[in-house]
């Protein structure tokens, strides 16, 4: 029962750390144009003028139509882009994602681990004292 519990809690705290440093993405916070984005190749998020977010893989233009590249089911798909209705587009920051990803991720489980290991300690342990005293 007691190894049972153990097996448990490391397939816990596995799983745990598993979706603490699942990756998040981070956009830079300047604005590029259509035709930067083209040439970057990188991810992009694009905000349109009535609110609604895209992100893309990549943006391609192919005569004069920029498209977005994003994979959905395992095969790449295009998307047309209006540019007229972009408000804005962001290009993917990945170093800022390695460090966020990664920190947070840190961060979080020290404090995990700080709390379990306060909340499981029993104090210390002075058990060196004789039980009988010599006369």
């Amino acid at each position: 029962m007691k190894s049972s519990r153990r097996v448990m809690r490391l397939i816990t705290f596995f799983l745990t750390f598993l979706m603490l440093f699942q990756s998040c993405r981070v956009y830079h916070k300047e604005h590029v144009t259509l035709d930067k984005a083209v040439e970057e190749g990188k991810r992009v998020k694009i905000v349109s003028k009535n609110g609604f977010k895209f992100k893309y893989k990549a943006i391609v233009i192919d005569d004069g139509q920029y498209y977005g590249v994003k994979k959905i089911n395992g095969k790449f798909t295009r998307t047309l882009i209006d540019a007229n209705s972009i408000e804005s587009l962001r290009l993917h920051d990945k170093t800022m994602s390695i460090i966020y990803g990664t920190g947070i991720g840190l961060i979080i489980s020290g404090v995990v681990l700080t709390v379990i290991f306060i909340t499981t300690w029993n104090g210390p342990n002075f058990d060196f004292a004789p039980t009988s005293f010599p006369n």
